[in-house]
């Protein structure tokens, strides 16, 4: 999962795994409501914590998901056997 061939396509994946980690950790964190009067009593909301726990895992398997079409245009483009388009592509086709 984590070997691409593409550069790009490998780091949105590892920023994928970073937001849900993250999203995990704030779910923990924030998740926790003050429910003292006169002193400071904190309970886990676990509605809340859940909340966050899935808008992480969503968010992180969009992003990983992403890197998957950009490593499998990456792949198309090999097997294809067409190397970078150049730089003057336009202008190519304007004097073509």
């Amino acid at each position: 999962m984590l070997d691409r061939g593409n550069k790009i396509a490998s780091v949105l994946t590892w920023i994928g795994v970073v937001i849900i980690v993250a999203g995990i950790i704030v779910g923990v964190v924030l998740g926790r409501e003050n429910v003292g009067t006169y002193t400071e009593t904190y309970e886990q909301v676990w509605s809340l914590t859940i909340i966050y726990w899935v808008t992480g895992l969503i968010s992180g398997m969009c992003i990983i998901g992403l890197s998957e079409v950009i490593e499998q245009l990456h792949r198309i483009n090999l097997k294809i056997g067409k190397g970078p388009e150049p730089e003057d592509d336009d202008l190519e086709l304007l004097n073509g």
